[in-house]
């Protein structure tokens, strides 16, 4: 249960961990199809986006997820063009592939224009770019919309909720399936894996689904300390089975000359798992 007691907003994770920031002001409630929409106004971490009282980011902490679910596969590809985000509606990550100059189209596929429309006014910071030319925003199922598809495109960033409610779907074996039919020959998906800290078993059981899958999985990780346990996974897979490294090394050097937290030596170090992770 997630309360705001005095001014702090709680949220409880498993009856066993929480996370708490003080706010300032409930700036945003509203109910869509999907979900609870809601934005809080926090003392030292800028605006905060809640979905079904779950906190999905605060404007002090979004560029580690943005950036580390971004530029790890859009530099692995040698020439990244045609991008497919599922989710992602507070436009983080529309921001950030939008940074890489190859791109050509970026297909943003979210199932709640709810989450867009809020973002658009309380969060402009992640939501700049939903207006680019180059980003055509479709209001889908992102199941539904990969059902279908063959090799369209480079690079699939799936920015889900958790595996529950309106994400559910994002977490099963026959959605990856249609999502490595969408890709083209060297094409690369991550997708948010959950912290390792979290539910027992998920993160290793995210691995095991995606490696029935792809012909390479790797794991990856970095702190976002806004989420449970402040320690988050990623899931790099491979439709050609190439490994995870810069392939576009002046692209790299530009990126990280803006970036809060990406760099080229957090590229290769972000692989290199401590031992209790190795097992997953």
């Amino acid at each position: 249960m997630n309360k705001i007691i005095n001014h702090w907003y709680d949220e409880r994770f498993q009856d066993a961990s929480s996370i708490g920031y003080r706010i300032i002001e409930h700036l945003h409630h509203s109910v869509s199809p999907f979900q609870t929409v809601d934005v809080y106004g926090t003392s030292d971490f800028g605006n905060m986006l809640a979905l079904d009282g779950c906190i999905m980011l605060t404007e002090a902490h979004e560029f580690l997820y943005h950036e580390m679910l971004v530029h790890i596969p859009m530099l692995s590809h040698p020439n990244p063009q045609r991008i497919l985000i599922i989710g992602g509606g507070d436009g983080g990550t529309a921001r950030e592939v939008l940074l890489h100059n190859t791109v050509q189209q970026v297909d943003m596929v979210e199932i709640d224009e709810e989450v867009v429309k809020v973002s658009r006014q309380f969060l402009p910071g992640l939501s700049c770019k939903l207006d680019n030319p180059k980003v055509k925003l479709i209001i889908q199922d992102a199941v539904e919309f990969v059902k279908g598809l063959r090799e369209v495109y480079d690079v699939v960033l799936v920015d889900s909720t958790d595996p529950i409610g309106p994400g559910e779907g994002l977490f099963s074996s026959a959605f990856y399936q249609d999502v490595l039919r969408s890709l083209n020959p060297g094409g690369i998906v991550v997708v948010q894996s959950e912290s390792p800290f979290g539910i027992k078993g998920e993160v290793a059981a995210i691995q095991k689904k995606m490696r029935a899958i792809f012909p390479l999985v790797k794991l990856y990780w970095g702190p976002i300390p806004c989420y449970p346990h402040g320690t988050w996974s990623f899931t790099y897979c491979s439709k050609s089975g190439e490994e995870p490294i810069i392939r576009r090394p002046q692209a790299a050097a530009t990126i990280e000359l803006t970036a809060k937290y990406y760099n080229r030596q957090m590229h290769q170090a972000a692989f290199v798992l401590p031992n209790f992770m190795k097992q997953f």
